[in-house]
């Protein structure tokens, strides 16, 4: 891209978070003159930009836009929910265009047709445009009655389980059947490699030849496989990946109808009579001919000053007789002449719309099996993985305009603070090591050059910590930059959901590691869902209870020493922790014995294990048992808690506590027989050094009465594979007691050391991932640590309770 188109996407975020968060805004205070002008200057911004370059698709969208805010800034329509949903539906395609601009500086290929269903939309309250119906019959594709046969490789499990959710969302997927030709490898083909280029694929089988060849038989320099696969990726993706094997590739758009078809074995639809050749090219001039009508419908329904009239009515006239004449269907424009008059002689191109309307609809009628590269912007829709990115150091501007002082702000590469946090730590690696230093050269002679390095190093320390400090207070953004998202979230699914949800939310302005920040958003939307779909009722269900229609979900952070506070809570219908037990027990994540025995609070927290849910069905919302295991599984990652309260009736909290900084850790050096390794302070809750005698054991099990509370011993030499750390007659033993998930445990050790800040790298190679290990990090005298992760390390080698 060139440096003014770059500069352009990077200022696209902060104006398309701008209109998002100001129509969400307007939408519960429609009569706010200031929130009105504040969206509409940042949509008009926007579209100015983007004239700039050449992106006619993303221009004519915006402006579109831009007309309907006008529009409501004026006062001559009011904005409606349903009005709102449509400029967010089109802002969302501009946010996906635009990461597209990013990678390709073009728009994607489907963008023309996208455009004009959205357009058509945008212009419908304005009375300008064609009708938004007709415009969605002539391109939106149609599933197909029945499956084609070769959908069946995919398996009849995989295709029913699709079935089940394709109807319970009445959505669509494409699925393709890629069949290359033998010779293809001589023409520098890459079959496998093109397939593995489907966006959004969700399922590819390979479909061998029945039978096989045999050995002598077989050509390894000739293809004989070929590819079936179903995606969420839209006609015009799959057309233009496959556009050089065109020949080769059927596509078919199913929903969960026309699977069950398949699967019950119904005969399929009776071919055509026309040679398939012919009819491909039929189906192709009827595509053309519908999209130009279609154009021409557009271009009649946008403004057009009195002077240019006849020229406009003169030229879309002409250009659908020409897309007639392709179809040899001219006598569907037989009136065309007589709307041309018409509409001359009253001033307006109203004649010559309802002609090119009707024409269109007929020339529709008569092409079924037409294809468009057109996906449906509703469908499939995922505006949470759309966001707009937030660079290091700076979150998206509340409001278009404040009235008060710019802010100076400086755009740095989110690389070049990464580099720079990076020489921080090698240079605080290379100051801790003065100390080893003076140790090693310490001698009588030399105590008083000992002393000045020492006090050299205390000062070199304070400079180190405040260059650290100052390069992580770059790194550091608002929890609001996670919480964006929030606003929007809780309109749609309340509206999809028909519920009344007032969002409350607190603590925005603070702060942690931008990495903190990023990796939150993830649990935050899982969160939400849940309580919108499981804990708040229906206003009917509420006022059976005695409880207001409008229900409160609120979202709060707070800073409390070195960590973050995030809550969600709401006043909903809580957890049932009789109903969750019973449900665990049904889906075997406990036996019925462990479930009597457990008490209320530890009950609920079974909403954390992997596959509980308390769903009846499953939708797109949820039900599939895999949020809240994913919540707790992304806030231990980033070595952060997660805790549940429950009043049934009442309402639930979520509450994660999260670190403030994931770039540089504070550890506990240890030692375990003649090896060192680091702790993570947070995970330590205190150290003892105990006599032997102090330690009783329970049920076979060491454990230690610590004021009252009893916590199990575990030898960490033998977690860690090495032996035993110390013999039955030693008198005393070091122990470090951890937090490892819910519980206290004691991890016995040789013995203790500092604390120190280290950057912690991950683990790499063959040893990436391995479990209870949160990475390494360097020492001051050259020695490379290994950092343990207390909570894996007991989950998966010595799992307590």
């Amino acid at each position: 891209m060139n440096p003014l188109l770059e500069q352009f996407v990077a200022e696209a975020d902060e104006l398309l978070a701008s209109v998002s968060e100001g129509l969400l805004r307007l939408e519960r205070d429609p009569h706010d003159e200031d929130i009105v002008n504040s969206v509409f200057r940042a949509a008009h911004t926007f579209k100015g930009s983007s004239g700039l370059f050449d992106l006619p698709e993303l221009t004519a969208l915006t402006h579109a836009a831009e007309d309907l805010l006008d529009a409501v800034r004026g006062g001559e329509i009011a904005l409606t929910g349903d009005l709102t949903d449509t400029l967010l539906a089109a802002f969302d395609v501009v946010r996906a265009w635009m990461d597209h601009i990013a990678e390709t500086g073009t728009t994607p290929p489907d963008a023309v047709p996208v455009r004009v269903k959205l357009a058509a939309r945008l212009r419908a309250p304005l009375g300008e445009g064609p009708d938004p119906a007709v415009v969605e019959a002539l391109v939106t594709p149609q599933a197909v009655h029945r499956a084609p046969d070769w959908l069946a490789v995919c398996g009849e499990e995989y295709l029913r389980s699709l079935a089940q959710h394709l109807s319970v969302t009445s959505s669509r997927v494409r699925a393709f059947h890629y069949q290359p030709e033998a010779g293809c490898y001589f023409r520098g083909e890459d079959p496998l490699g093109l397939v593995r280029q489907v966006p959004a694929l969700d399922q590819l089988q390979v479909r061998m030849p029945t039978p096989m060849p045999t050995p002598e038989e077989f050509d390894e320099y000739s293809n004989v496989v070929a590819f079936v696969g179903t995606t969420r990726a839209g006609l015009g993706e799959l057309e233009y990946l496959f556009r050089y094997v065109d020949e080769e590739v059927e596509i078919a758009v199913v929903d969960g109808e026309s699977i069950e078809r398949l699967l019950a074995g119904e005969p399929e639809e009776s071919a055509p009579a026309e040679p398939a050749a012919a009819s491909t090219e039929l189906d192709e001039r009827h595509s053309l001919a519908l999209r130009i009508l279609t154009a021409q419908l557009e271009t009649l329904g946008a403004p057009c000053p009195p002077d240019g009239l006849e020229g406009r009515v003169r030229s879309a006239a002409a250009a659908a007789q020409a897309a007639l004449m392709a179809l040899e269907s001219t006598e569907l424009g037989a009136d065309l002449d007589a709307a041309v008059e018409a509409s001359l002689a009253e001033g307006t191109t109203a004649p010559l719309t309802s002609a090119l309307t009707a024409i269109a609809e007929t020339a529709g009628a008569a092409a079924p099996n037409v294809r468009t590269n057109v996906v449906n912007p509703n469908e499939d829709a995922a505006p949470e993985s759309a966001e707009p990115q937030v660079e290091s150091g700076r979150a998206p501007a509340a409001e278009a305009d404040t009235g008060g002082p710019v802010a100076r702000v400086l755009r740095v590469d989110q690389a070049k603070v990464d580099r720079l946090l990076e020489i921080v730590g090698e240079l605080t690696v290379a100051n801790n090591a003065l100390p080893f230093l003076v140790g090693d050269a310490q001698t009588p002679d030399t105590l008083r050059l000992a002393r000045k390095v020492k006090d050299q190093y205390s000062v070199l320390g304070r400079i180190c910590e405040e260059l650290q400090g100052s390069v992580m207070d770059i790194r550091m953004l608002p929890v609001s930059v996670a919480f964006a998202r929030m606003p929007r979230l809780v309109r749609d699914l309340s509206r999809k959901l028909d519920k009344e949800v007032r969002l409350d939310v607190e603590g925005e302005d603070t702060q942690a590691d931008k990495d903190v920040i990023e990796a939150l958003a993830e649990p935050l939307i899982h969160l939400v869902r849940n309580s919108l779909d499981h804990g708040i009722e229906t206003p009917d269900q509420r006022t059976e209870a005695g409880k207001p229609t409008e229900a409160l979900l609120a979202v709060r952070a707070t800073s409390e020493a070195d960590a973050v506070i995030v809550e969600v809570i709401d006043d909903g219908r809580g957890i049932d922790p009789e109903r969750v037990k019973a449900k665990a027990v049904e889906r075997n994540l406990i036996d019925a014995a462990a479930a009597a025995a457990m008490s209320p609070e530890d009950a609920v927290n079974l909403v954390f294990e992997p596959g509980f849910s308390t769903a009846a069905a499953i939708s797109d919302v949820s039900g599939r048992g895999v949020g809240m295991d994913a919540v707790r599984s992304s806030v231990e990652r980033l070595g952060g808690s997660v805790a549940l309260r429950s009043t049934p009736g009442q309402g639930s909290t979520v509450t994660l506590r999260l670190p403030l900084s994931m770039a540089v850790s504070q550890v506990m050096v240890i030692r375990v027989l003649d090896q060192r390794f680091g702790v993570p302070v947070d995970s330590v809750i205190e150290t003892v050094r105990i006599p032997r005698s102090r330690v009783q054991k329970v049920g076979g099990m060491p454990v230690l009465d610590m004021r009252g509370v009893l916590v199990p011993i575990v030898d960490l030499a033998q977690l860690l594979g090495m032996g035993t750390v110390s013999s039955e007659d030693e008198e005393d033993i070091s122990v470090l007691v951890c937090q490892a998930g819910p519980d206290r445990i004691g991890l016995e050790i040789s013995d203790f050391h500092h604390n120190t800040d280290v950057i912690v790298k991950a683990l790499g190679g063959i040893v990436a991932g391995t479990p209870g290990f949160r990475g390494t990090a360097l020492l001051g005298d050259g020695f490379v640590l290994l950092v343990l992760d207390v909570k894996e390390l007991v989950r998966y080698a010595c799992p307590v309770g």
